[in-house]
């Protein structure tokens, strides 16, 4: 149904984009973002989530990730291999530890590829911390996955009203206990906490950084970041509470002014400028759970996300007329639409 994307067409479009580039992107940073050397994958290996989160977007319709499309992976990975620099592998949900076979299993064999080509392979995992034991983490560890991201929203009375599982109990005690556990450890591992913020739990972050600097803030291993809900859509859109953006600056101001120096804080700007996000870079992919490909995380109800298919030999099928419009942004130089290529999208 959809044509298959070459080398041969990879390098077509990345020239194409080159000539059409403005000076806001770096031609440095603009050839690493074209670069057929680069490849990040966001691997969704299930959909289903053991939480029901008030503020979640996701519809969780798509089960775990079938074996056939586990192999097509492998073989993506592996006709990539001999001209790989770097890959990436991100992973998302659902709840990917919901399905910690499938990571462990891709992991080990991207981790086995990289070695025998000889390139530099990282992963990252975001999840909400449930089953994040330490024996999980040295599991994870051994193949490759070291920079994982857990949200928190606010002191356990808080979180528990929003963070919930699926039997819709409270969350808090698991994920914090885990945290102890792992700050108990000597593992090595990069744990951002992601601090959720709304008009409704400001009141109860304070309590819980309290609770960080009691217990983290003098493990380096640990890091914050506040990120302000947004309201996505999902199930519960219509009761969302967000901070609006002219509040914004002054809420998050005061969280990190709370913050104990020797607790790194991490901030979007700090990481390029401007920001480019994952779904506006060409060598940048999400694989659902059902093998087809998008390019946002977000946007995993619409259509327009639906960029292509993963084949069962690893080639991608993939629809150029779907795909141009979230590359866009390197075209226009738009920094909204680099930021965010879902909008303004027609």
């Amino acid at each position: 149904m959809f044509p298959v994307r070459n080398d041969q067409g990879q390098r077509k479009s990345a020239l194409l984009l080159k000539e059409e580039r403005g000076s806001l992107v770096s031609s440095q940073r603009m050839n690493a973002l074209l670069s057929n050397q680069y490849l990040e994958l966001i691997i969704m290996p299930t959909e289903q989530c053991n939480f029901r989160c008030t503020y979640c977007y996701e519809d969780f319709s798509i089960g775990r990730m079938r074996q056939e499309t586990i192999n097509a992976i492998k073989m993506l990975i592996q006709n990539r291999s001999s001209e790989l620099n770097m890959l990436k592998i991100s992973w998302f949900g659902g709840e990917p530890l919901s399905a910690k076979s499938i990571v462990y299993d891709i992991s080990t064999y991207a981790k086995t590829c990289a070695k025998q080509y000889g390139y530099q392979f990282d992963s990252s995992m975001t999840t909400n911390g449930f089953a994040l034991t330490p024996t999980v983490m040295q599991k994870l560890l051994k193949c490759h996955v070291r920079d994982f991201q857990v949200s928190l929203d606010g002191a356990k009375d808080q979180h528990d009203k929003t963070r919930l599982r699926i039997n819709q109990s409270g969350s808090f005690d698991y994920i914090w206990n885990n945290l102890i556990l792992l700050k108990k450890s000597n593992i090595q591992f990069n744990m951002m906490l992601r601090l959720h913020v709304t008009p409704d739990n400001f009141r109860s972050l304070f309590d819980l950084i309290d609770l960080l600097k009691e217990n983290f803030k003098n493990d380096d291993r640990f890091s914050l970041f506040f990120k302000p809900i947004e309201n996505l859509g999902g199930a519960n859109a219509d009761k969302i509470n967000i901070i609006s953006g002219s509040e914004q600056f002054s809420f998050l101001k005061q969280l990190e002014n709370a913050v104990d120096h020797k607790m790194k804080i991490v901030k979007v700007d700090e990481s390029s400028n401007p920001y480019i996000c994952y779904a506006s870079r060409p060598n940048s992919l999400v694989i659902r759970a059902d093998g087809r490909i998008g390019k946002c995380t977000v946007a995993l109800s619409s259509n327009k996300n639906t960029v292509g298919y993963l084949q069962s030999d690893g080639s991608l099928a993939i629809q150029q007329e779907k795909l141009q419009p979230w590359l866009r942004g390197l075209r226009s130089q738009d920094a909204d639409i680099l930021a965010c290529p879902l909008s303004k999208m027609k």
